[in-house]
């Protein structure tokens, strides 16, 4: 059942439309009382009701037609129709010939017996067709597609039966020993790691649907949208690039869905389940299933920029370097650069009010525990400080504000080091306190860089903390930094899925244009009066006095340069006492400059499943370097494991064999085959629930290029 329209905006005795689907029909209720009702294949009632609705009802089109799941285009145009020619305009039409049939009961018998007689379909038209009664192939063949085809053998493994619910996994019908060749087999080793975040389990537990659909359930929906960045497709529209019989493999299915499929299953799966319910879940498994190092929580806000034409808050693009239409996503990572929860600013406020609902949120799953919060310098505010204070929270940041000449000597710079991740960091320190205002005294640790730069770093940290601990960790800071990167290139946090906007509710003040012009007019006026009152005084220096030797007889000469001055005196200040009496700032309403906030519901829950995949990618690449023993570029060679072609095999009814193409590299091969072999031994399932997988590497490959030297 869908959800409520919310009340048209604009007055209180607004009716309130609801359009339900129950069974075979479809229920109208205008303000909880049932209107209409008539089958859902009826598209004549519908077109009529739904213009009579729109003639008589004090709202919007693209109110009525959101509510029939009509475009407003589209409900404008019926209205044209019934203007020109009545309710019958509406009626639907039967497309192609409009005259009779040329195949008659009679004709239609003949064609039957020709054809039980072995005729082809155009042997039986050149046989029927006479004189002027032509008949094609194309209407013969016509007559015959109704009757049920022959069984036959299916030829495509993994293909999933029509009538299963849409939460169960497509059982496997084909006989044992059938394979299926896919170029995105690489892809099914995600599903191990989903596993172990437990990702299936989130989604059943908040109940997730996908519609009422006997193919793609939400299992399959939630598969597809991970496989769609994992295999770096650019965007939802970009899945239309794939091989749609290879990406059925990955689901279980003979094809994988079409794009408006998708998206019409990334709705339904939007309106069952809450997008920060499934973040805050996630958040939970990834801290169980690897806590947090020293409870360091890093936070920093990303700008994703809007390029539509709705008048969305602007906010700062670090990127262009000026301020554009958009919003702020608000991220949580860890030491290791793990990215953890996000959420969203609409209004673009600074990350230093963002700290209280991000720590909010930690607190939800850290537990009563300590932790420390490192942010850069957008989250530097005493009332941040306070608030962390307050809370027993440490923080980690850079200290804002320091001049560039207030230099330490060279010898108060102690030598420093701290050990992590089994290597030495060593720093050059010089400690000392800092008062903030309203804050109190706080710890700062300078450290002398590379290039001979002093750098201030702020904390609340007891001593106990080592100073170069509390420099490292600041630094490490650039980890989210590379997180965001990645995220944006490889997985495309920072696009905008859905264009949808409403207007914002919240009343705000912006600057009152009447004052900006009063003090304008102001300003004009006060450069005019010193140009004259510099003219008198130039006049004054160039007296001479054997023609003028008192001031009376200057100010007699010079009287009209006197009035003009005094009558803009006198005009300046009245612009002054209606500049004091004209407010600063006003609402926004009085001078129509309201904003529209993008409705980013599918956003979140997408962008959630981007992070999962992500995780999911970063976990099995660390373990396949376990093996590799090269990290600068382990993660870019499993990124291409992953769209490693290969061949899935049906072993049972519940057994299915994925054998990767092996690559050339013989290093490669083998980290390759050790981590296979530990993703065997956790028994992972397709779609969470579905047959067992089993992976393993194909034999040397015969076509292998020849080594050279």
């Amino acid at each position: 059942m869908p959800a409520p329209l919310p009340l048209l905006p604009f007055g209180p005795l607004a009716p309130r439309l609801e359009v339900v689907s129950v069974d075979d029909h479809r229920l109208v209720f205008l303000n909880g009382h049932l209107t209409a009702r008539y089958p859902c294949h009826d598209k004549g009632t519908e077109r009529i009701l739904v213009t009579q609705l729109a003639e008589v009802l004090p709202g919007p089109d693209y109110y009525i037609a959101a509510a029939f799941d009509l475009h407003p285009v589209t409900l404008s145009r019926f209205r044209s129709q019934v203007r020109h020619g009545g309710a019958p305009a509406l009626m639907p039409r039967k497309t192609g010939p409009q005259g009779p049939s040329k195949m008659t009961p009679r004709l239609q018998a003949r064609c039957r017996t020709l054809r039980g007689q072995g005729l082809s379909l155009r042997e039986i038209a050149a046989q029927v067709s006479r004189g002027t009664r032509s008949i094609s192939h194309v209407s013969v063949a016509a007559l015959f597609h109704d009757q049920p085809a022959p069984p036959q053998q299916p030829d495509l493994p993994l293909e999933a039966a029509l009538a299963i619910p849409p939460d169960q996994p497509p059982p496997i019908v084909l006989p044992v020993g059938q394979s299926r060749r896919t170029r995105y087999a690489g892809a099914l080793l995600l599903y191990a790691a989903l596993g172990q975040l437990d990702l299936w389990s989130v989604f059943q537990n908040l109940g997730a649907a996908a519609g009422p659909s006997r193919l793609f359930g939400w299992r399959q929906t939630v598969a597809n949208i991970i496989f769609c960045f994992a295999l770096r497709f650019h965007s939802i529209e970009d899945w239309k690039n794939g091989l749609r019989q290879d990406l059925g493999v990955l689901i279980g299915e003979p094809r994988g869905p079409s794009v408006l499929n998708l998206r019409t299953k990334i709705k339904a799966l939007t309106e069952s389940v809450d997008p920060l319910s499934f973040s805050r879940e996630m958040f939970r498994r990834y801290l169980a299933l690897e806590p947090v190092w020293e409870g360091l929580y890093y936070v920093d806000g990303h700008f994703c920029p809007y390029y539509g034409q709705n008048p969305t808050p602007r906010g700062w693009d670090a990127k262009r370097r000026m301020a554009v239409k958009g919003h702020t996503d608000v991220y949580l990572h860890d030491a290791r650069g793990r990215a953890l929860f996000f959420f969203s600013q609409p209004l673009n406020d600074s990350l230093a009010r963002a700290i209280p609902g991000a720590v909010e949120e930690i607190r939800r799953v850290h537990g009563p525990q300590p932790f420390t919060l490192v942010f850069d310098r957008g989250g530097y505010s005493g009332d941040a400080f306070r608030f962390l204070q307050e809370h027993n929270i440490g923080f980690i940041t850079y200290l804002k504000g320091r001049t560039a000449r207030r230099r330490y000597a060279p010898n108060k710079f102690q030598p420093g080091w701290f050990l992590f991740e089994n290597r030495r960091h060593s720093y050059r320190l010089f400690e000392k306190k800092t008062r903030l205002r309203r804050v109190g005294s706080l710890r700062t640790v300078v450290f002398l860089a590379d290039d001979g730069q002093q750098i201030p770093v702020l904390t609340n940290l007891a001593a106990t903390s080592r100073a170069a601990k509390v420099v490292h960790c600041l630094r490490l800071r650039w980890r989210q930094e590379n997180s965001f990167k990645f995220l944006s290139e490889n997985y495309a946090v920072d696009q905008i899925v859905q264009y949808g906007a409403v207007p914002e509710t919240q009343d705000r003040l912006v600057p009152n244009p009447k004052r900006k012009a009063l003090q304008e007019k102001v300003r004009l006026l006060r450069q005019q009066m010193q140009a004259r009152q510099a003219q008198l005084g130039q006049a004054v220096e160039d007296n001479e006095e054997s023609r003028r030797p008192t001031v009376r007889g200057l100010k007699i000469a010079h009287g009209g340069l006197r009035r003009e001055i005094a009558q803009q005196r006198q005009t300046l200040a009245r612009l002054e006492n209606r500049l004091r009496h004209t407010p600063g700032r006003i609402s926004a309403s009085q001078v129509d400059r309201t904003r529209a906030l993008l409705i980013e519901d599918r956003r979140l829950i997408v962008n959630a499943l981007k992070i999962a995949a992500g995780n999911a990618e970063r976990m099995l690449a660390l373990r396949f370097n376990q093996t590799y023993q090269n990290p600068r570029d382990a993660f870019s060679i499993f990124r291409g494991l992953l769209q490693s072609p290969g061949q899935v095999t049906v072993l049972g009814p519940e057994h299915l064999q994925v054998r990767l193409q092996r690559p050339h590299s013989p290093k490669v091969a083998g980290a390759l085959d050790h981590l296979l072999a530990d993703l065997n031994r956790e028994t992972p399932r397709l779609l969470g629930n579905g047959p067992l997988l089993t992976f393993e590497l194909g034999a040397v490959n015969k076509n292998a290029p020849p080594r050279i030297g």
